[in-house]
């Protein structure tokens, strides 16, 4: 057992020293240790007997004394990365602005109809003119040699018969043309009003578009504020963990060399081992690249899309993050 009283020079670095087989004790209490043990030990304090070193304890302390490498050292600023993930976000919700499904669905619907008349009546024109074509052929090799042929025989060329005939055939043939235009014109119109009952949907379907974006563009807006506080709240963090390394530089400095005295006496402390990244640190690190990779999955065809592709891509990231 540690005597009640111990003096304060035989106390350090929470270490008691006392006599030991070891060392040179006796009754009056003085402690002491092996003649080489006490030389080596004395070298290293202060320089002091032949066999010295080249640098003392006391010289590499002074040097590394105030010298912290954490003086300068911050953590990574995540703001212009914040920044710009902002600016796509509010790109996104301009694009969205500036759509008006009414006058968007107004424009196209005039574009694809007036595209629509042109080709629809040169076609009704052509159509129409190929089947005039056809009777007139039709009256001019068949029907009218029929009926030439047939006032020939009763000698009724030159009668009033013969013209009326003519006539007649000719207003049938141009009756048979006006009534197929009639009934393509007639089908085109009926085409037209199917077009219109479509374009009632289409503006409903333009709608519910419109509003999957705005839901799209809240998500990334909480995801992008989300983001953020997790970002900034790890900078403040890393930043604390800098400033207590700074200040804790020097005492650990000192704590070098209290091992080394307390080595005499078989009792040391190991300083505060390196600094590394903190978990958080990977974790928020994987959480956005799982994000961004989550999104790309997500425009693949057949993938998970949107936001829940990224939310599936951020979970997986921060997860790896912590291996």
């Amino acid at each position: 057992m540690f005597p009640e009283i111990i003096p304060k020079e035989l106390m350090f670095n929470n270490v008691y020293f006392k006599g030991s087989s070891g060392g040179g004790g006796g009754s009056s209490g003085v402690v002491g240790f092996p003649a080489y043990m006490e030389t080596i030990h004395s070298d290293w304090l202060d320089k002091t007997t032949v066999d010295s070193l080249t640098l003392s304890v006391t010289a590499a302390m002074e040097a590394a004394h105030g010298g912290s490498p954490w003086a300068a050292a911050v953590a990574y600023d995540p703001d212009a990365d914040i920044t710009a993930y902002e600016a796509a976000v509010a790109g996104f919700d301009a694009m969205l602005a500036g759509i008006t499904e009414t006058t968007e669905w107004a424009a196209l619907y005039t574009q694809a109809v007036a595209s629509i008349d042109g080709i629809v009546e040169a076609e009704i024109t052509a159509d129409v003119a190929a089947f005039a074509a056809q009777l007139d052929d039709q009256i001019t090799t068949i029907a009218l040699p029929r009926f030439q042929a047939g006032m020939r025989n009763i000698n009724a060329v030159v009668s009033s018969a013969y013209v009326i005939g003519e006539a007649i055939i000719e207003g049938f043939r141009d009756r048979d043309v006006a009534k197929h235009s009639s009934m393509i014109r007639l089908n085109s119109v009926n085409d037209r009003g199917r077009q219109y009952l479509e374009a009632t949907n289409q503006l409903l379907g333009f709608l519910m578009q419109k509003y999957a974006w705005e839901e799209t563009y809240a998500k990334m807006e909480i995801e992008a504020r989300r983001i953020k506080i997790v970002a900034k709240k790890e900078e403040s963090q890393e930043n604390l963990k800098i400033d207590e390394s700074d200040a804790t530089w020097d005492l650990e400095v000192f704590q070098y060399g209290a091992n080394l005295l307390g080595s005499i006496g078989g009792g040391v402390l190991n300083p505060a081992g390196p600094k590394e990244p903190s978990t958080a640190q990977s974790m928020i690190g994987g959480a956005m690249s799982g994000a961004a990779a989550g999104a790309m999955i997500g425009m693949m065809k057949g993938s998970i899309g949107g936001p829940a592709g990224a939310a599936l891509g951020a979970i997986l990231g921060a997860g790896a993050g912590l291996l």
